[in-house]
């Protein structure tokens, strides 16, 4: 429907000249040549600079900030990147005429997602933020635009999923803890990421789906085939059965069951595989089971392709001594089932915070014991405290419980010097894994309580004993003590205040001040998880993949937060996450590859090596 209103006299307008006007939140300007007149918004797509102070030549408009170029007629950009918006206008009695009436937004909209691909692709992230707050502005759901990132990232995944789509994922979540104008800020974020990894790649070429019933008699044979499919590494076959699965409309309950298989067959990929399917089938479940085929193949390569850490040397002993123990994860998974089904992401007794009380004649586990064998025991040591806790027939909520705090107190327990130091391999994100793995296991229970997922639980104790070396070299005071003191909560006090101070902490890299003001803070915890989620959507951090950690390491302490239910041991994950947010951390590596380059080159050992960075660096 048009709306033509009065905006000036062409006697106001010399040719060649230019005029503004206002109407209500428009800002317009007029354009007067030898024969027309024309109107566009007043606003460079660009950087908002006026565009009535610019130049017209040959129907070409000018923008004087930037040199952007637009068809003064059409819109179009010739320079620069997104077109300018353009107005109708009609001459009358010598009075100028303007249609400013805004299209439909379903006529706009697939130019916005245009013109949104086009801004990923050519990495321009000031586009991708206009263009998304555009979508929103004309009521189009956060889900659909992470739905166009993922199908512009989804088939350029070059080895499958990875931290760009699992980033999309935790964004679009987050988004929930921000004001309605700001809404879009993680989704922007998650895009950008998307944008830095995938930039420029061509999709990746994926086998056709193959028919599961022609090719393996029955679809409940093609699931149970698709597990082995993968530990034989055959990618291609693989792939094409489980977009078959899809294609053949198999339940997503079944599907799920056999990745999570395949991705707990071994600890794969450092814990990637399981966070990753977790965060598939969360995305699923907010931009439509109808984008399964695009988000699910490419689980496969990923899996396929992910290290299978048990048979490396790091997990020999551990392993060794679980076989020694000879649990029968079958039958615990059945009695686990037979005490029933967990219940959502939570605790199975929230009433209880120990988890005791669940087994015949009120038979339990030990957590503080538990937890002291993974975060200073042996590798046997967390084995057997495993075993134990399985087999006295404790809740397995209640375990994911225990080991969910466990690997809080490992971020709490890291050596932040040992991030910043080039002459060694490991940094924050080799113990920030061990809270988003624990995460996605405590999701998979949830969704699947089966032998297969209790697998992972096996897993998240080795891992979480293992990055027990990347705890700070002089234990400070109180650590031997028990409980909070023990987990390092109180190493650096507390410290009444409010939420928002939070930020300011992670902004000015204090982590001291950011774990004492989580420990110290008693108002309502909704702010204190907001306060930690803005934090970790906002720029302090540069290089893809640790903005990628970042969201994830944060989303994954609120989740762990919320089902660890009330009272302090339900802040550990808040306090974990956000001193690693607030920390100085490594966010390039090219020194590092250097020092492994002349390790490896010219077999130096890492000392050497560091002598030798020295001595460069000193000019010699």
């Amino acid at each position: 429907m048009s709306e033509w209103v009065r905006a000036a006299a062409v006697a106001d307008i010399r040719v060649g000249g230019a005029r503004s006007f206002a109407w209500r939140d428009k800002r317009i300007a007029l354009f007067r040549t030898d024969g027309a007149v024309f109107a566009c918004d007043n606003r460079c797509p660009h950087q908002g600079y006026a565009l009535v102070r610019g130049d017209v030549r040959d129907g070409q408009l000018t923008c004087a900030w930037h040199n952007w170029k637009f068809d003064l007629r059409t819109g179009t950009c010739r320079h620069g990147g997104e077109n300018v918006r353009t107005y109708p206008v009609r001459v009358a009695g010598g009075q100028v005429y303007i249609d400013v009436a805004d299209p439909p937004a379903e006529v706009i909209r697939p130019e916005l997602f245009a013109s949104l691909a086009a801004a990923m692709e050519d990495l321009d992230v000031g586009r991708v933020a206009r263009d998304a707050l555009r979508l929103q502005r004309i009521g189009t759901p956060l889900a659909e635009v992470i739905r166009e990132g993922v199908r512009y990232a989804a088939p350029r995944a070059e080895d499958g999923w990875d931290h760009s789509l699992a980033t999309l994922t935790d964004c679009l979540a987050m988004s929930g803890f921000f004001a309605e104008s700001l809404r879009a800020l993680p989704v922007i974020q998650g895009l950008s990421v998307a944008a830095q990894d995938q930039v420029r790649r061509p999709a990746r070429r994926r086998p056709d789906p193959v028919d599961p019933v022609a090719a393996f008699g029955s679809a409940g044979e093609a699931l149970r085939a698709f597990p082995v499919l993968v530990e034989e590494e055959r990618q291609d076959e693989a792939e094409a059965l489980l977009r078959g699965l899809i294609a053949e409309r198999v339940p997503p309950a079944s599907l799920r069951h056999a990745i999570l298989t395949a991705a707990t067959d071994h600890f794969l990929a450092y814990g990637h595989s399981v966070i990753f399917v977790q965060k598939a089938f969360e995305l699923l479940g907010r931009i439509g089971w109808q984008e399964a085929d695009a988000v699910l193949s490419p689980l496969v390569p990923q899996m396929v392709l992910g290290t299978r850490y048990d048979r490396l040397p790091y997990m020999r002993r551990f392993l060794r001594a679980w076989q020694e123990a000879g649990p029968d994860l079958t039958a615990l998974a059945g009695q686990a089932g037979a005490r029933g089904a967990p219940r959502g992401r939570g605790r199975a007794r929230r009433g209880d915070p120990a988890g005791r009380g669940s087994g015949p004649g009120g038979t339990g586990f030990d957590e503080a014991r538990y937890r002291r064998a993974l975060t200073d025991g042996s590798p046997a040591d967390a084995a057997a405290a495993l075993a134990a806790a399985l087999e006295a027939g404790g809740p397995v909520t209640a375990i994911i419980d225990a080991t969910a705090r466990a690997a809080a107190e490992r971020l709490a327990r890291f050596d932040i010097d040992m991030d910043l130091d080039d002459s060694n391999d490991f940094g924050w994100l080799d113990v920030t894994h061990t809270l988003t793995y624990i995460d996605a296991l405590r999701w998979a229970w949830s969704a699947d309580p089966s032998p297969q997922v209790l697998r992972g639980l096996v897993h998240a104790a080795w891992f979480v004993q293992w990055t027990g070396q990347f705890d700070e070299r002089r234990a400070p005071a109180g650590r031997a003590a028990g409980g909070a003191a023990r987990a390092g909560w109180s190493r650096p006090g507390t410290r009444r205040a409010g939420a928002p101070e939070l930020r300011e902490a992670i902004a000015r890299r204090d982590p001291e001040a950011a774990v004492a003001l989580v420990t110290g803070y008693s108002g309502p915890r909704a702010e204190l998880e907001r306060s930690l989620v803005q934090a970790a959507a906002e720029d302090h951090s540069a290089a893809p993949i640790m903005v990628a950690h970042v969201i994830k390491t944060a989303h994954a302490a609120v989740s762990e937060s919320r089902a660890l239910g009330e009272g302090p041991a339900s802040a550990e994950p808040l306090a974990a996450a956000a001193r690693f947010l607030a920390s100085p951390k490594r966010e390039r590596f090219v020194v590092q590859s250097v020092l492994d380059a002349m390790t490896t080159l010219r077999g130096v050992p890492r000392p050497e090596s560091e002598r030798i960075r020295n001595a460069g660096a000193a000019g010699s």
